[in-house]
């Protein structure tokens, strides 16, 4: 390392926020970093670790990330740093070599940890390194191979980062595998049905509410111990938020379509006891969904349906609006073929579209097109794919025409508007059909946040942790 001569210094000038969450990262061994989306945590990580590489605490960094986030990370650490990267992709002998190279910073997606493991593990054996979990509720569930994997990597490095918005990305168990890679069990201990038992949500309703509230507030004070996490309100001056929701009804024959469905599921319900409905939940949840598209669009499960759907109709009107404004919009929708239709129903705005499928270079692509050309108006895209990593800030408005159970899908999301270099008031619109699932859906993501938000520290009190699926509340739901 010494024949190397590299210039440690940042390359942008941080904001003081980030100089409070680089001073809290910098020599330490375990580093929870969960600010808000839209805080640069990505430069801090890099000035941090830049910091630790100066001192001699590490070596260099070995970055996992989703895929789609890797080309993030190559322009952040571009962008903030004079030091040098390197991907580890391509063929078995090219990865093989990359090994080889000397960087400071090692950047390689989730997937290919699983086929990497032994070279890792080697590599992380002969070099003083850090290891980086982005979007660290990714190894929410241990029992994936990905999870256990980066479980077996974990010892071998010197220091450990998990980074997040969203640790708590759906339930409270969520936290464990994250905490259980930094530590390897010494917070949280090593029994994930255990921590899941004590801190989960409780299904059958048996625990009284001050009791399960109790229990979220101690593992929210155990967090808040170790971690920094601070809101986008405490830190920045951005300008507001705002929330509408707009409600549409289905009529005709999207009406006939949801009714028949929803019948089904009733009878099938009814036939069910509570037991039955935990047993089955996996199922429900899928035929749930198959209601979330009806109400959508109901040419997404029927080919013959060939009318305007309700909120297409609405969507129309919402998107008019915006234009007449001078002013760009998310799209936001669970269904690739929701986002092929919206992007020939909007041409005549230069729509763009985003989803998993496409290569990512392409979406780098279209990403810069949609922040760069004034011409291009409308961008639909699927939070699943493109819900993190991304600054979107040419437009501030966001627009979902429908949503899933997945909290993060819908917090994150909606911060890639709403972040850094955002000058101007942010609108989120959501559509929402009467007496659907959309109703069901906006309550549970309503109540899993209020959770997430107490168990963050994000708030102080929670009134109520019911957030589950019960037989009661699916049949209250159907009407």
């Amino acid at each position: 390392m010494n024949k190397y001569h590299f210039d440690y210094s940042p390359r942008t000038k941080p904001f003081a926020h980030q100089v409070e969450a680089i001073n809290f990262m910098v020599n330490k061994d375990i580093v929870p970093l969960f600010d808000e989306q839209g805080l640069g945590k990505s430069k801090i990580v890099i000035d941090a670790l830049c910091e630790d590489m100066k001192s001699k605490k590490i070596e260099g960094a070995l970055i996992i990330c989703k895929k789609h986030l890797i080309t993030m990370w190559e322009d952040e650490i571009r962008t903030h740093s004079h030091l040098k990267y390197i991907i580890l992709r391509g063929t078995k002998k090219e990865k093989g070599s990359k090994f080889m190279v000397f960087a400071n910073f090692y950047i390689i997606n989730y997937e290919l940890v699983i086929q990497e493991i032994e070279r890792l593990k080697m590599f992380l054996k002969i070099k003083k390194m850090a290891m980086v979990l982005d979007e660290s509720h990714r190894i929410k569930n241990p029992y994936t191979e990905s999870a256990k994997r980066i479980f077996e990597l974990a010892p071998f490095s010197v220091k450990r980062v998990i980074i997040t918005g969203t640790p708590i990305a759906d339930r409270p168990e969520d936290i464990w595998a994250q905490f259980y890679f930094l530590d390897q069990g010494r917070l949280f201990g090593n029994n994930y049905d255990e921590f899941k038992k004590r801190y989960g949500i409780d299904f059958r309703g048996k625990q009284p509410l001050s009791e399960r509230i109790e229990k979220h507030n101690e593992l929210k004070n155990i967090i808040n111990d170790v971690s920094l996490r601070r809101l986008k309100s405490q830190v920045l001056e951005l300008p507001e938020k705002r929330y509408e929701d707009v409600w549409v009804e289905i009529g005709g024959r999207q009406k006939e379509i949801y009714e028949k469905l929803k019948n089904e599921l009733i009878i099938e319900i009814k036939n069910m006891d509570g037991q039955q409905v935990i047993d089955e939940s996996s199922n429900i949840l899928k035929k749930l969904l198959r209601l979330t598209q009806i109400a959508s669009n109901p040419n997404l499960i029927d080919k013959n349906y060939k009318e305007d759907p309700a909120k297409f109709k609405k969507l129309d009107e919402i998107v008019q609006g915006i234009i007449y404004k001078n002013e760009k919009v998310i799209i936001w929708t669970s269904f690739v073929e929701n986002i092929r239709k919206l992007r020939r129903r909007y041409s005549k705005y230069g729509a763009l579209m985003l989803f998993g499928e496409l290569p990512i270079e392409q979406r780098k692509t279209i990403v810069e097109k949609f922040k760069n050309d004034d011409d291009l108006k409308v961008l639909i895209a699927n939070p699943s794919v493109a819900k993190e990593g991304l600054t979107l800030t040419s437009a501030n408005n966001a627009v979902y025409l429908d949503r899933n159970f997945i909290l993060a899908d819908y917090l994150q999301s909606q911060d890639r508007i709403h972040r850094i270099t955002q000058n101007r008031p942010c609108n989120i619109i959501k559509i929402l059909a009467k007496d659907t699932i959309d109703e069901y859906i906006d309550e549970i993501l309503y109540k899993k946040h209020i959770i997430a938000q107490f168990i963050q520290g994000d708030i102080s009190i929670i009134k109520d942790e019911k957030e589950y699926l019960d037989r009661e509340d699916l049949l209250r739901i159907m009407g």
